[in-house]
């Protein structure tokens, strides 16, 4: 099944390539006018193609979502300033740290000589003078050297093994005069002790390091994993060390458009000339762009829409992250397992014990946000060939507009599989309205135009829409809808049919059948009609005809429902005290009553009928004690 999140991102992906980033005007569709002026002499380094993008996302799980050029080289550049910090805190230690480099935001250019009048000491360490002096505090370790230390947990972080591209190299060497004055700037403070080549040498190889945007994104969910790689379950970085990173990259990590980037995207970043920016949602993402043409910050222009877009979007800024990933995930099982309290026969039993693993619940909890519903979608994509998914989302506090937008995209994608997709919403949380607004949306950014979702309803009965989404007020509606398409679907397989008969009528012989018809009455029921109340005596046993009635306890609970074929009356005879629960007509309904004059009739004058008939209800009701039980067991 085709992932919604894949869906959104492909979607994101054609529409920021064909964008000019440089307009004059504001972009249709998107939220910012342009991502600034092209940089002088910046607008792509090192041969990269102007043309190229890639967008990619790794979970705090370590599922990657790659479109575009995603899996493209290029050089790391200034983006290794995070991982450089990182190892310096934890080689030098943070006192030693925040005595050779602060952790404010310059303001300036990444390039500028900002730095602590009467020190030297830089602002920041994702500024080249700043990361100059933090590649000066990594410390070899054993023989190998601080570089190949370096690279050692860059490799780390992406999960596999890295390389240095000696053209980029080259190239950084020859064009470095400034950088390496910075380094001798920063020896003449004596923040770098000694010989600043070293230092100056190291950070020009970091710097040189190839990546692709699937590589940066593994990088960036190691650090919203907390130091661990989420896909080798490495710890690269401990937590504090990545606390204090992700601090510096909210406020510094894209230069002088640090404050514009904290308003409009709201996550911890850092940018490259060599065409990333990375993000960080802590606990729940990372995010990698690669796209050549920079602005005038030397940020990459279509990356920055990008962003922009996606924290939109998805709801990623950081003031309205939500729980990470699978926590929403309450329970999942199917309706094999978890049936519903409507009374079948014993075959449609059997069908649904043999295929009801095709019909799926998820019950979700929380504050349900982007990362949230992807986890959900996740799983769905990997079940085994589902035929129904019902989400119940009765326990849900919030279900924020992007996880809306994910359920249409789901749904959608589910409806052309034709997997039947139902929410529980006892809350309405879900608005009818909002999700055909969800799904008009989904639709025309596909370029599709669907005529049942435009003429959907934004109203009426539960279920009755023609969206491609059912939405029920209970959980139990939704199981008896769930266990029907399942026994329907055998049923066109060839299996046997979903019955209405009764199995104590259809357990009697033809004569026995004739002999309690003939003492029937008919009754009908409106809706909300209490037809037996707790404590009522026993007046006879009534045979639904027609419409819909619910067994419900003193206290509130639904025990079962009855449809055509089912019986109800009799449990009064077995309690001494009785009618023991409440049977109320949820829909207008008829019966046939066999009064309890009519039974003392037939047993004095067709004893053998009365003996089949009190047989039949003795073999049902211990039928309906197996189910519920064996329902119980399963549930467990």
């Amino acid at each position: 099944m085709r992932s919604p999140v894949q869906t959104y991102l492909s979607g994101l992906h054609a529409r920021v390539r064909a964008a000019d980033p440089f307009a004059a005007h504001p972009t249709p569709g998107f939220r910012t006018a342009s991502a600034g002026s092209p940089a002088e002499g910046l607008s792509v380094l090192y041969g990269g193609d102007p043309d190229h993008l890639g967008i990619a996302m790794t979970t705090a799980d370590g599922f990657s979502y790659r479109v575009g050029d995603a899996c493209e080289e290029f050089s790391i550049q200034s983006i290794s300033k995070v991982f450089v910090y990182a190892l310096a805190l934890m080689d030098s230690g943070f006192d030693l740290v925040d005595g050779k480099i602060d952790v404010e935001p310059s303001g300036s250019a990444y390039n500028d000589l900002s730095s602590e009048a009467g020190s030297g000491r830089p602002k920041n360490a994702l500024i080249n003078i700043g990361a100059i002096a933090a590649t000066s505090l990594v410390r070899p370790v054993g023989e190998e050297t601080a570089f190949e230390r370096i690279l050692a947990v860059f490799s780390a972080c992406a999960g596999r093994q890295l390389s240095l591209d000696e053209e980029v190299l080259r190239a950084d060497y020859e064009t470095g005069a400034h950088n390496r004055g910075l380094a001798w700037f920063l020896s003449s403070w004596g923040i770098i002790e000694g010989d600043p080549n070293p230092a100056f040498d190291d950070y020009t190889k970091q710097c040189a390091i190839s990546v692709t945007a699937a590589d940066l994104s593994m990088m960036a969910a190691t650090l919203a994993h907390l130091g661990v790689n989420p896909a080798t379950g490495e710890r690269v970085f401990p937590e504090d060390v990545v606390e204090r990173v992700l601090s510096v990259m909210l406020t510094c990590g894209m230069y002088d458009d640090s404050g514009d980037w904290v308003t409009t995207v709201g996550l911890p970043a850092k940018s490259g000339v060599g065409g990333g920016i990375i993000a960080v949602l802590p606990g729940q993402l990372g995010i990698a762009t690669y796209s050549p043409p920079l602005d005038r910050h030397g940020n990459s222009a279509k990356g920055i829409v990008a962003h922009e877009e996606m924290s939109a979007d998805l709801g990623l800024h950081i003031v309205r992250a939500g729980k990470p990933g699978r926590a929403v995930i309450r329970s999942h099982t199917t309706v094999d397992r978890d049936h519903s309290s409507l009374r079948r026969s014993p075959e449609d039993e059997a069908v649904l014990e043999e295929h009801g693993d095709r019909a799926h619940i998820l019950e979700l909890i929380g504050d349900v946000h982007f990362s949230g519903f992807e986890a959900v979608s996740r799983l769905i994509e990997e079940l085994d060939e589902p035929q129904v998914v019902v989400l119940d989302i009765g326990k849900v506090d919030e279900l924020s507009g992007s996880a809306l937008m994910s359920l249409a995209r789901l749904a959608a994608t589910m409806d052309e599989e034709g997997i039947a997709v139902g929410v529980v919403d006892p809350d309405a949380l879900l608005r009818r309205h909002e999700l055909k607004r969800a799904l008009l949306r989904e639709a025309a950014e596909a370029g599709v135009v669907d005529g049942a979702v435009e003429a959907a309803p934004t109203d009426g009965a539960e279920g009755q829409s023609r969206l491609p989404v059912r939405i029920f007020a209970s959980r139990h509606a939704a199981l008896v809808w769930a266990e029907d398409a399942v026994l329907l679907s055998e049923e066109d397989a060839g299996a046997q049919p979903v019955r209405q008969q009764g199995p104590v009528l259809g357990g009697l012989s033809p004569a026995v059948r004739a002999v309690v018809r003939g003492l029937l009455t008919a009754e009908t029921a409106e809706e909300g009609q209490v037809i037996r109340a707790p404590g009522d005596d026993f007046d006879g046993i009534r045979f639904v005809v027609s419409g819909e009635v619910h067994s419900v306890s003193p206290d509130g609970e639904l025990m079962a429902v009855l449809r055509a074929g089912a019986t109800f009356g009799e449990y009064a005879l077995g309690t001494g005290a009785g009618q023991p629960f409440a049977v109320i007509a949820a829909q207008r309904s008829r019966f046939e009553l066999l009064s309890a004059e009519a039974l003392e009739r037939m047993e004095a004058e067709s004893p053998a009928a009365a003996a089949a008939l009190w047989r039949s209800i003795a073999h049902d009701g211990y039928a309906r004690l197996v189910q519920a039980v064996r329902g119980e067991e399963r549930t467990e």
